[in-house]
């Protein structure tokens, strides 16, 4: 027995010194708040509630774009701004974007030398999801943008545009009604596009058409194969992939965790996850599958009166399973990162979150409450 728990307490210390090992592998300075630091332009106007963002690196600049409002929820005032740095400190204005109604899921693409940023309009009832149209405006240079585009994809959500292969690629999911209606089928498809103007749909059947699935984050690895996250409001995720010879067959393995405003990126040859992690574990913890409705509202409920953070995790792309590494400070309401490479090693990594130098808040408070932009520098430890 005591030969048992001896060879157990070595094989204990010798798993918890690797996932140290693979901690370390990855660090982060400390987080800096943009909304408080005074080095916005001052055209500028924030509100209480500041989310919603993206980063990319264009021409010599970074350009990030977020939402204000005054909470995290549908409002009139709700209002984007774009912004731009060469050095991560002095901020340029860019445009505003207010059509007088909600807008969101901001997404930046890099096309055939052209910067476009593409976005969704809804409604103004704090209580309604309610998505009108996909958007989009491109820079000319000199700070002028043009004017605001539909792209015929009414009712969709936008959630990332990615290059391959000269051609561009978009995760959309048809919004109208979907939360809380039962059994209403999902629509999440993968569009790909030539002009950033016109989308086709790569097939006539969904990517995914399991109930309440949205966010179809997805990435291109080195391969030009293709992973997935895909967020399954009330029960979990998806975790998933394609070959990149079929990109329209979608793999899936399904989890019990939730991966909110998931972010993917690739370094070396890995893929790595950026999203809202619940602190209250799994989002779906019941077993009672009798009325899908209330068992997926009853979670809902959970959820929103719960602790989140943001986390990194390392997505194994045989098995499709995720590992968690670390949680990054944060709190009440967070996530919706963006991310832009420095050189090999390092990138530039934001955020939003409650203050989290503050009381700890659960998702609902955060949400009603004040939000800011916060960044950090990500490095990874170059491969000897």
């Amino acid at each position: 027995m005591i030969n048992i728990l001896k060879h157990y307490s070595v094989f204990v210390l010798l798993l918890l010194s690797s996932v140290i090992l693979f901690a370390q592998n990855v660090t982060y300075d400390d987080w800096q708040n943009l909304t408080t630091s005074g080095k916005l332009p001052p055209e500028c106007k924030l509100q209480r509630s500041n989310n919603n963002l993206d980063l990319v690196k264009f021409k010599g600049r970074y350009y990030l774009v977020f939402r204000t409002a005054p909470t995290h929820f549908a409002s009139r005032k709700s209002t984007m701004y774009v912004v731009s740095s060469a050095d991560l400190d002095t901020w340029r204005y860019e445009t505003t974007i207010a059509p007088g109604r909600d807008l969101r899921e901001p997404k930046f693409a890099v096309y055939h030398d052209t910067l476009n940023l593409y976005f969704f309009t809804a409604g103004t009832n704090l209580f309604s999801f309610d998505p009108k149209q996909i958007l989009v405006c491109r820079t000319v240079g000199g700070g002028f943008w043009t004017t605001m585009q539909s792209v015929d994809l009414d009712g969709f959500v936008p959630w990332r545009v990615r290059e391959r292969k000269d051609t561009l690629y978009l995760s959309a999911y048809y919004g109208k009604n979907l939360y809380y209606s039962s059994g209403n089928k999902s629509n999440l498809r993968l569009f790909y596009s030539t002009d950033a103007m016109h989308w086709r749909p790569i097939s006539v059947a969904p990517q995914i058409d399991i109930e309440t699935a949205e966010e179809g984050e997805f990435i291109f690895d080195k391969s030009g194969n293709l992973f997935a996250t895909v967020r399954l409001e009330g029960t979990g995720a998806l975790i998933c992939s394609a070959d990149g010879t079929c990109l329209y067959n979608w793999k899936k393995v399904r989890l019990k965790a939730k991966f909110d405003s998931a972010l993917l990126f690739e370094h070396k040859d890995d893929i790595y996850l950026v999203s809202r992690r619940s602190l209250d574990g799994d989002i779906d913890k019941l077993k009672n599958r009798t009325n899908e409705t209330k068992r997926r509202a009853r979670n809902l409920i959970r959820y929103s009166i719960t602790r989140k953070v943001t986390a990194l995790y390392k997505l194994n792309k045989k098995d499709l399973s995720v590992s968690l590494i670390t949680d990054f400070p944060s709190t009440g309401d967070n996530a919706f990162p963006g991310i832009s490479k420095l050189d090999d090693d390092n990138y530039v990594l934001m955020n939003y979150s409650s203050n989290i130098h503050g009381k700890k808040k659960n998702w609902i408070r955060g949400q009603l409450g004040k939000t800011y932009i916060y960044w950090t520098k990500l490095h990874f430890e170059p491969t000897k």
